[in-house]
């Protein structure tokens, strides 16, 4: 079974959307949930972890969590591409529906936790959006050569 740890995501998406100090950022967060969530670009959620780059804890964490809760059976019957919530429900198995969506939710929650503590402990930290974009698209053109 595939495991189900894509989502992570949501929960430092969702803690921009309430704890962050930057008007922009926060405004542009929601849309940014909108897109990791239905559909299922996990890149969209970089920028926010590179403008506060101590954040990156907290989808570990949540990856964590999720990996852990696949030990009880929990887990999808195939890869969900793109990884949007309406795809892991479809591939997950008939009878663990429920069981698949609560460990999304589990691990969401446990990145939004610590996304909302290290938020609130940092925000005089973070760079604005705007710049984290910018050093993303740097970051690519390094990789590619």
């Amino acid at each position: 079974m595939a495991i189900i740890t894509m989502l992570v995501g949501l929960g430092v998406l969702l803690a921009y959307c309430l704890f962050c100090k930057d008007k922009t950022t926060r405004q542009s967060a929601p849309g940014a949930v909108v897109i990791h969530l239905l559909g299922g670009i996990h890149e969209i959620y970089f920028p926010y972890i590179l403008m506060n780059p101590i954040i990156i804890l907290a989808p570990i964490a949540g990856n964590f969590c999720a990996i852990l809760f696949t030990m009880t059976g929990a887990g999808l019957s195939g890869p969900a591409s793109p990884g949007s919530i309406i795809a892991y429900m479809a591939m997950a198995p008939r009878d663990s529906v429920l069981t698949v969506f609560i460990g999304v939710v589990l691990a969401a929650a446990v990145s939004f936790v610590l996304s909302s503590v290290i938020l609130k402990a940092t925000s005089g930290n973070a760079q604005n959006l705007s710049e984290a974009q910018a050093k993303m698209q740097d970051m690519k053109a390094q990789a590619k050569g």
